[in-house]
């Protein structure tokens, strides 16, 4: 798996659990204290990466889809984001892994930028993600450019 340029994901991976999706949010137990910060859904979906807010804001992130890319083997999926293209990579055997991978890429500070910036492509009639494959993270605002604290695949 290849990413242009890294960006810290093996904190994310370490604070990442892969499960097959539809994933549903944890809910902690008494007495477990959640980590400050703003819950975050992403999505695959018709070869598109979705994301949605608490508010249920829906916007398009950019590329998610299989087919490799370069040296990366026929079937392989990858992303590639429309905001930021540094934030890219390749080679993952699924859209699970590559999920995964991104949310380890990404910071509060981009994401709330692009839930500014797009409009929600729900208001035209919202796309069916019952059965997309879906990651539930949590990014801290204060983090000030860290990746995702907490990540629920």
């Amino acid at each position: 798996m290849s990413r242009l340029p890294s960006t810290g994901s093996a904190a994310a991976a370490d604070a990442t659990s892969i499960r097959t999706s539809p994933v549903q949010p944890a809910t902690p137990s008494a007495g477990a204290t959640q980590p400050p910060g703003q819950p975050f859904t992403l999505y695959a979906s018709a070869g598109r990466v979705l994301c949605s807010n608490k508010r249920d804001k829906l916007v398009d992130l950019g590329i998610l889809e299989a087919g490799g890319g370069e040296g990366a083997g026929e079937g392989a999926w990858r992303y590639q984001l429309d905001g930021d293209d540094t934030i890219a990579a390749s080679g993952f055997p699924s859209a699970d892994e590559a999920l995964a991978d991104l949310a380890g890429a990404m910071t509060f500070l981009f994401l709330d930028g692009q839930f500014t910036a797009l409009a929600d492509v729900g208001e035209g009639g919202r796309p069916e993600l019952a059965d997309a494959t879906q990651i539930h993270i949590t990014l801290d605002p204060l983090g000030h450019g860290s990746p995702a604290i907490a990540a629920d695949v």
